[in-house]
């Protein structure tokens, strides 16, 4: 970006433009007002070049180096497997002054996660990781209601996460690239929103089952959660199930709100003596939408990512706890 006059647009290169980028991501980012992209990179340089006339951008490189030597690249969004999440966060923050968005889980562990936010603080380089869920409508109408205080005293919460779509990339199954199955891949998010909405996550037990197939990680995840004011948590995930599931339920003192499907902005709202209430919110054309939606104006007048790499530490750390539990068998605090 020229440092003469305000900026009025971001535009983006993607850092591995695979399956993400394509189903989910890439459009977001340039479909949302003063967002742009403007070139792709991936090992495959044919494959990278079919990615790029598809969404539009104007250049696409095979190398990592190419991508950050171009000057109309404002901000990376790194979109590779997640053992190369450290890697291209330490390339991107010591050779560009480009802005990042990386993908969730950032990592493959808690101290991966760290080292990543800490080399961007280092280098004054914006880190914003992809934790979109939270900026979807429905999820920013449940945070405002326990806000406001309509469930009352929050006692427990309840997710039900069953995604088949898990199995379909061979890396995903490789705990080296992973860091994990289904709770280190879609099971993260989930973690990020209990989070977000219930506070602190204190301790953690769980159990886990392996595949069924040759994959290294685990395919089902049963993880219980006590937040710092005393909430309990569940968070069932899996990926055998081949009916597709995402729901979250919050229970309070005074009332209860049911969010399912959560991605299609459909919520049922309970409070003592008051109707039941169907409340419908805007569902997200692009998954990531909402988030880059928030993030780009953030970008624009220079003020803090509005969820940093230090959010991603924490999910790490709650997830590493739920991993230790399962081994162990027996509550871990998240330390």
């Amino acid at each position: 970006m020229r440092t003469d006059e305000p900026a009025k647009v971001i535009r983006w290169g993607i850092l591995g433009c695979g399956d993400v980028a394509e189903r989910k991501s890439g459009p977001a980012l340039y479909t949302t007002p003063n967002s742009q992209l403007v070139a792709v990179m991936r090992r495959d340089a044919a494959m990278a070049e079919e990615f790029a006339r598809r969404h539009g951008a104007a250049r696409w490189y095979g190398d990592v180096e190419s991508l950050l030597a171009d000057s109309e690249v404002d901000a990376v969004y790194i979109a590779s497997p997640h053992n190369r999440h450290l890697e291209h966060l330490q390339q991107v923050a010591a050779s560009s002054k480009k802005m990042i968005l990386c993908e969730k889980p950032m990592g493959t562990s808690a101290a991966q996660a760290q080292a990543g936010a800490d080399v961007c603080r280092a280098h004054g380089t914006s880190l914003t990781v992809a934790y979109y869920r939270r900026f979807w409508p429905i999820v920013q109408a449940m945070a405002g209601l326990l806000a406001e205080g309509e469930l009352g005293e929050v006692v427990a919460a309840r997710v039900l996460l069953l995604d088949h779509t898990g199995n379909g990339r061979a890396w995903y199954n490789t705990a080296a690239a992973s860091g994990g199955g289904a709770l280190a891949n879609g099971g993260s998010h989930w973690v990020d929103l209990l989070r977000y909405l219930l506070g602190e996550i204190v301790s953690v037990w769980a159990d886990m089952r392996p595949s069924a197939t040759a994959s290294e990680v685990e395919e089902t995840a049963d993880v219980h959660l006590v937040s710092a004011g005393g909430a309990v948590a569940s968070l069932l995930t899996s990926w055998r199930p081949a009916v597709p599931i995402n729901e979250l339920e919050i229970i309070g003192t005074a009332g209860r709100m049911l969010a399912s499907p959560l991605s299609e902005g459909r919520l049922l709202l309970q409070r003592r003596g008051r109707e039941p209430e169907e409340r419908r919110y805007p569902r997200a054309v692009w998954m990531h939408g909402d988030l880059i939606a928030a993030l780009v104006p953030c970008l624009l007048a220079g003020q803090p990512s509005p969820l940093p790499g230090e959010d991603a530490v924490a999910v790490w750390r709650i997830m590493e706890a739920a991993y230790r539990a399962t081994r162990e068998g027996q509550r871990q605090r998240v330390v």
